[in-house]
């Protein structure tokens, strides 16, 4: 039976893809940044500060945007695919308009937006240590 199915007994790597995984966001983390903020760019700020321009996004172009999506990018840490975007385009254009319109009003985009998958890329074909590897971050398909 393992012959016609071509089934492969699965290696026993759990114990080693968990350290390369353990090391590779260790070794990641280290770009990482607190968010610090210097006093004296506020003090460059004019005391009232101008309204922002009024902008709004309509739902035909959000749908146009969802149409425009290529069906095999790899969709991010929400799981929404491209495809989905395709499909419903026209089911999900008013909410994302409203969610859009609310964040530019409020200059403000949604964490949930702002999260990322990091995908371990090799950069070539034999593997000797944590730089050998490019980071892709897979973001939200929707914004």
């Amino acid at each position: 039976v393992k012959a016609i199915t071509n089934y492969k007994t699965p290696s026993p790597r759990t114990e080693v893809n968990q350290r390369l995984a353990e090391d590779l966001n260790e070794f990641y983390c280290r770009f990482e940044s607190p968010h610090t903020c210097s006093a004296h760019l506020f003090s460059q700020l004019p005391a009232t500060p101008s309204p922002p321009p009024t902008l709004q996004i309509s739902e035909d172009e959000v749908c146009q945007v969802f149409r425009k999506n290529k069906r095999r990018k790899a969709p991010g840490p929400d799981g929404v695919t491209p495809a989905c975007l395709k499909t419903c385009a026209d089911q999900l254009a008013p909410i994302f308009s409203q969610i859009f319109n609310r964040s530019l009003e409020l200059c403000e985009v949604p964490s949930c937006f702002k999260r990322s998958t990091i995908i371990p890329v090799p950069k070539k074909p034999k593997i000797t240590g944590l730089n050998d590897y490019r980071p892709v971050a897979l973001t939200s398909v929707v914004m």
